[in-house]
C-alpha cells in the first residue's frame, strides 16, 4: 500500500543553471534534487559562488533552470510563463535579500503596502496586517520615516515584515544576515521563528551564518553546484 505524504510546498528535480559567458558557459547548479516540505525551515549553506544565490532565483521563478523541472505548489514553474511566475511570486513567495531592497523613495509603511497592492490585497485587512507587523517586528514608531533614516538592522526587520505582509506560504531568504552585526542577525533569526513557525510556513534560508543553521530542520550544503545533506555538530 503506497503511504500518503502531504504535497511539498516546493520540489526540484534535477534542476541545472548555466550562464553563457562571452566564450564559455558556465554550469552553476549541477542535477538538483530537493524537497520542502510544508512548516519546514530549511537552510543551505556554502561559500560564496557555490550556487545558493542561483538557486534561490531558480526556485522564486526570478530564472528558469536551463533543465530539470521546478514544482511550487504542486504546480510545474518550469513550464510556466514569466507572467505565471511572477504572479504565484507575487502572492505566494516572501522574499528577503541580504542588501534589504527597501525602495528609497517609499515610507516604511509604504515599502510593506506595495507587495499588497501588487497581489490585490491592499484593502483595510491588509493594512492592518502591515502595521501589526511593524509592531511585531517593532518598528511601529519608524513607519514613517524612510529606509535611510533606519539602521541595517531596523531595515532587516522591515524586510522581513514587508516579506511576510501578504502571508506568503513560501519565505526565502538569502543571507538576511550577511550585513548585520551579531546583536541584529540574532534578532532577525529570531523574527523568522517567531513570525513563521506559529502558522506553519515553510522557510528555506541561505546563508553562510553557523547560528543561523541552528534554527533549521534541516540543513543542506551546496558545494560546486551540487547539494547534499550536512550533518550538525549541535543541536537546535
Amino acid at each position: 500500500m503506497t503511504e500518503n505524504r502531504p504535497q511539498p510546498v516546493a520540489r526540484l528535480r534535477g534542476v541545472t543553471k548555466s550562464y553563457v559567458e562571452v566564450d564559455r558557459t558556465r554550469e552553476v547548479l549541477h542535477g538538483i534534487d530537493l524537497e520542502l516540505a510544508r512548516g519546514e525551515f530549511a537552510v543551505l549553506v556554502g561559500r560564496s559562488g557555490s550556487g545558493k544565490s542561483s538557486l534561490i532565483h531558480v526556485l522564486s521563478g526570478i530564472d528558469l533552470p536551463s533543465s530539470g523541472h521546478v514544482e511550487l505548489f504542486g504546480e510545474d514553474m518550469s513550464r510556466a510563463s514569466e507572467e505565471r511566475r511572477t504572479d504565484v511570486r507575487r502572492r505566494r513567495i516572501g522574499l528577503v535579500f541580504q542588501f534589504f531592497n527597501l525602495l528609497p523613495t517609499l515610507t516604511i509603511e509604504e515599502n510593506l503596502l506595495l507587495p499588497l497592492e501588487l497581489c490585490g490585497k491592499l484593502d483595510a485587512a491588509g493594512r492592518r496586517r502591515a502595521l501589526e507587523l511593524l509592531d511585531a517586528v517593532g518598528l511601529s514608531a519608524m513607519r514613517t520615516k524612510f529606509p535611510d533614516r533606519l539602521s541595517g538592522g531596523e531595515q532587516q526587520r522591515a524586510a522581513v515584515a514587508r516579506a511576510l505582509v501578504h502571508d506568503p506560504e513560501l519565505v526565502l531568504a538569502d543571507e538576511p544576515t550577511g550585513n548585520l552585526d551579531d546583536h541584529n542577525a540574532r534578532a532577525v533569526l529570531g523574527l523568522f521563528s517567531r513570525l513563521l513557525r506559529p502558522s506553519g510556513k515553510t522557510l528555506l534560508m541561505v546563508t553562510h551564518s553557523a547560528e543561523a543553521e541552528a534554527i533549521g530542520d534541516r540543513v543542506f550544503e551546496l558545494h560546486d553546484g551540487r547539494i547534499a545533506p550536512r550533518a550538525r555538530s549541535q543541536s537546535k
